[in-house]
């Protein structure tokens, strides 16, 4: 053999149990430790340099300097604030050529203290429909906890109740979401948990109500920096037999609307207009409204917002085609 591999040979090699290390039964806010062996498999005595530490969990080793065919005692603690799967990563350096920074694998399960079972709540029906979803409060602290809701931040048209207390089971809550008014309704359950911590827990619920009535383009914009006309046609349609836009009328803005149609394929146009007359010199860009009126019967007023960017450019222009 070469007088190189002799010295290849001659080195320190650190060896370690196959990953992943399980950290054991975690509880949210407490410490949770665990020893790994570390050992020298090679001829030269093994240094163990940094060990870098993760968001959650850091380790020291004893001793650092492992002689041939020893072991060392690399002690692990871990501590997380948030609950659900931990997976963390601490990195172990050492003066073994092969393996000078080695990843060390943990994971485990962190109990919470007091929380939710699931972390949000995503309801959605048509129009006219209702939905609901039951949610239980789990932890270690839930024995102890004088849990009451609170309502301020509900959705609207959406309500939550107290589960009756079966034998055996947790405490839980019911979200009911009664999809009276078409769109995307959000709201919060807050309980109060009568613990010095956590006071509050809170866990976001969305309602979503889907109407018949379609809106193209949803948010229309019109570029002020363009001469000539400053029009945006917006398309309404709906899938209601009978379907027919009445009206369109501007809430708020420089601005003005008509209706066309119905068209060729039962939808109708909105015919949205800058007044240019309306707009001062130093407007760097416009806000505003209009509101949708229709028979439709999920969203007979419709509010659409409006919005031009840039400074006006009243030139007439000749053959400029109106803003997309």
């Amino acid at each position: 053999s070469t007088p190189g591999a002799a010295v290849s040979r001659a080195a320190p090699r650190l060896k370690l149990p196959m990953p992943p290390y399980e950290m054991g039964p975690m509880v949210m806010d407490e410490p949770a430790r665990r020893s790994i062996i570390v050992s020298n498999a090679g001829a030269l005595p093994l240094e163990i340099g940094t060990i870098e530490a993760s968001r959650f969990c850091s380790a020291s080793i004893d001793p650092k300097t492992i002689a041939p065919g020893a072991s060392g005692q690399l002690e692990v603690t871990c501590r997380s604030d948030l609950y659900g799967l931990l997976r963390e990563f601490l990195l172990i350096h050492s003066n073994d050529p092969l393996a000078a920074a080695v990843p060390i694998e943990l994971v485990g399960n962190v109990t919470p203290l007091f929380a939710f079972d699931v972390q949000v709540v995503n309801l959605e029906m048509p129009f006219g429909e209702e939905r609901s979803q039951d949610v239980h409060l789990v932890g270690t602290l839930v024995a102890k906890a004088a849990a009451r809701l609170k309502n301020s931040a509900l959705a609207e048209d959406s309500s939550v109740t107290l589960l009756p207390d079966e034998a055996g089971s947790t405490r839980g809550f019911r979200i009911r979401c009664k999809g009276k008014k078409a769109g995307v309704h959000s709201g919060n359950l807050v309980v109060s948990t009568g613990l010095p911590s956590p006071k509050d827990i809170a866990m976001p619920y969305v309602c979503k109500v889907a109407g018949t009535l379609e809106i193209s383009p949803t948010n229309p914009y019109f570029n002020l920096k363009i001469p000539g006309p400053k029009v945006v046609s917006v398309e309404v349609r709906s899938s209601q037999p009978g379907f027919e836009v009445r009206g369109a009328l501007v809430l708020e803005g420089p601005f003005a609307a008509s209706v066309e149609g119905p068209l060729s394929d039962d939808s109708f146009r909105v015919q949205v207009k800058v007044l240019e007359e309306r707009v001062t010199e130093e407007n760097r860009g416009i806000l505003g409204k209009v509101m949708v009126l229709s028979n439709d019967r999920t969203e007979p007023q419709k509010e659409i917002p409006l919005f031009g960017f840039g400074k006006l450019n009243a030139a007439k222009g000749e053959g400029t085609p109106p803003a997309p």
